[in-house]
């Protein structure tokens, strides 16, 4: 969230109601939607906000991470989801970033109306989940943060490194 606040000119969101005034400001700046991801928040933080709206009346859960979304149509939407314990988050961002965008080029390729963003990022994030599941118990280099298991349908899970025949 460094980018938000850089944009803004105020220091980066620490908590989900700054990130809430920071996802309407940006949309004051003219873009269609924001989304702030919440990942690097402090975990009692997250699991101690209150839930949006929409996911209240959805009645989903509300664990232990939460990201921020906003457009015109919605408003301010607090987007909940269970936190995996793991140290594989290398390149959390850019896989969310690239899932959004896939999942709105095929809301394009469908041809069934106009773009719906806060769909785009749901579906986005629940493949996100996925592959922060999947990357849980992997162990790849040195470093502290291992990188995201996007091979995930390719690996049958076990240290053999075995794979599927088929996709």
């Amino acid at each position: 969230m460094p980018e938000a606040g850089a944009l803004l000119g105020v220091a980066a969101p620490t908590s989900v109601e700054e990130m809430r005034a920071a996802a309407a400001a940006l949309l004051d700046l003219g873009p269609q939607a924001v989304l702030l991801k919440g990942g690097r928040l402090p975990a009692p933080e997250a699991e101690a906000a209150e839930g949006g709206a929409a996911e209240a009346a959805e009645g989903r859960a509300a664990v232990g991470m939460v990201d921020v979304y906003a457009d015109a149509e919605h408003g301010v939407v607090e987007l909940r989801y269970r936190r995996v314990a793991t140290n594989n988050t290398h390149g959390a961002g850019c896989t969310l970033a690239a899932a959004v965008a896939a999942e709105l080029a095929k809301q394009v390729h469908s041809g069934t109306g106009p773009l719906q963003p806060l769909e785009a990022v749901r579906a986005a994030r629940a493949y996100v989940a996925e592959v922060f599941a999947a990357s849980a118990g992997g162990k790849v280099g040195t470093g502290l943060r291992g990188p995201l298991n996007h091979a995930r349908a390719l690996w049958r899970g076990g240290s053999d490194g075995a794979v599927h025949d088929e996709l």
